[in-house]
């Protein structure tokens, strides 16, 4: 295994039992993917962080000065940790892993609907009730727009996947009129 990978799971797993401990799960996920985000989205932050020329506390100043007064007390220690053990470039794969233990705590279930339309927020809801049903879990509802699909739309829970796309159905109706 990876060596960034277990890192990642390693701390991931320390700051969720510290989440767990404070029954912070959820605020400590919105924290923790600001940041994260944060990163993803700006080179020269990501750049500047992981830069090995510069010192350790020119970095957290930096952490500091951005997110200080929008996340709590322990995110932030969190990321002075990892900023100190030089791990800062694995910290967006932490972010991930303590994100899909924390859905796990606290009985989410991530389910990506992919359909060839937008849903309706009424569609969306409707969806999210049944998988709710379907699972016992809440759901968190991520979509995504493949028109490919043609009409109609697939669903991945977990490992399961549920295919009700009209490209699947014309697939099968193909397949059974070539035998």
């Amino acid at each position: 295994m990876d060596k960034n990978v277990i890192l990642a799971k390693k701390y991931g797993r320390a700051i969720y039992e510290i989440a767990a401990q404070q029954n912070s799960l959820k605020k400590t996920e919105e924290d923790l993917v600001l940041i994260a985000d944060a990163i993803r989205k700006n080179q020269n932050l990501k750049d500047f962080l992981n830069h090995p020329l510069l010192a350790r506390d020119v970095k957290k100043d930096t952490l500091t000065k951005l997110f200080a007064d929008k996340v709590q007390p322990v995110v932030m220690q969190f990321c002075y940790v990892v900023m100190d053990r030089d791990r800062f470039e694995v910290f967006p794969m932490m972010v991930d892993y303590y994100v899909t233990m924390a859905h796990q705590g606290m009985g989410v279930e991530e389910a990506v609907v992919t359909s060839a339309l937008p849903l309706s927020k009424s569609q969306a809801e409707t969806l999210k009730e049944k998988l709710s049903a379907i699972t016992g879990k809440k759901i968190l509802l991520k979509q995504k727009v493949d028109a490919a699909l043609i009409g109609g739309f697939t669903v991945q829970v977990g490992d399961r996947l549920i295919d009700g796309s009209v490209a699947r159905s014309l697939q099968t109706l193909k397949a059974k009129m070539m035998q």
